[in-house]
């Protein structure tokens, strides 16, 4: 990537923020390389002095990132988003213990390995923040930010990513967007009002639709913590676990032995 402010700012907190990082489903990141040199193409270089190209090398996820599944599937069944979406929240809870937020949690920033086990990945936006202490740096995917964010008020970037999760969910279990982000004041609205709308032709459980209002709560105060996610009722009963076969071969083998 070829940016000035994120060399300069965000790659040097990026790069502290990732090695301290030690997770099953958090990406594992193996060197980080700065050149000055960028091919345009076989017979053409040229040399950035101000511009330095930051090539980042880490663990190989072939199956791409949860929203090229999403597209590729119009949209996750309920049973894989529960496994899924509690490997998001065991990573939320690591990354909350170690003082991180990552400000930008997003379908593309969620990739998914051979087995389709998560790993939240870019920690470009990421920054270290004591239990309390407030961010005020505007910041992330618009689609995705939380009201308080949008309305540059001082925010805790561990409840502003849960709202983030939520988004996740929404569009995980129904292939679509909560909310059009092409007019970010009627958007807002929207947040404010709590209106989510759910697409006619799609059929999910009334559990999740409660468990993505609850998260999508536009007073941050309220919305509900990592462990009182796990204990909804729709996620109640499902086990975190690393899986080490196709996420479908495991949901199959688990209703055989049940």
């Amino acid at each position: 990537r070829k940016d000035v402010k994120y060399t300069k700012k965000c790659l040097p907190r990026e790069i502290d923020i990732v090695r301290k990082l030690q997770h099953a489903n958090i990406i594992k990141v193996h060197e980080f390389i700065l050149s000055q040199f960028y091919w345009l193409s076989a017979r053409r270089i040229i040399f950035l002095p101000e511009y330095p190209f930051v090539c980042i090398v880490q663990d190989y996820t072939d199956k791409g990132d949860l929203l090229r599944k999403i597209r590729r599937l119009k949209k996750v069944n309920e049973r894989e988003g529960k496994l899924h979406f509690r490997q998001l929240l065991e990573a939320m809870k690591y990354l909350k213990m170690m003082e991180v937020v990552h400000r930008d949690i997003k379908c593309e920033n969620i990739l998914l390995d051979s087995c389709e086990n998560i790993k939240i990945t870019d920690f470009g936006f990421a920054r270290l923040l004591k239990i309390g202490e407030k961010s005020r740096t505007f910041c992330g995917s618009r689609a995705y930010l939380a009201p308080e964010i949008i309305r540059a008020q001082p925010y805790d970037g561990f409840v502003s990513d849960m709202w983030s999760a939520g988004i996740v969910l929404y569009v995980m279990t129904t292939g679509m967007m909560p909310y059009d982000d092409k007019n970010v004041k009627k958007m807002l609205e929207r947040q404010l009002q709590r209106r989510i709308a759910y697409p006619r032709s799609i059929v999910i459980s009334a559990e999740v639709r409660r468990l993505i209002f609850d998260i999508l709560n536009p007073i941050p105060g309220k919305r509900p913590t990592i462990d009182e996610v796990i204990r909804s009722k729709w996620l109640a009963g499902v086990p975190y676990r690393i899986f080490l076969q196709a996420i479908s071969d495991s949901i199959i083998d688990s209703e055989q032995v049940t």
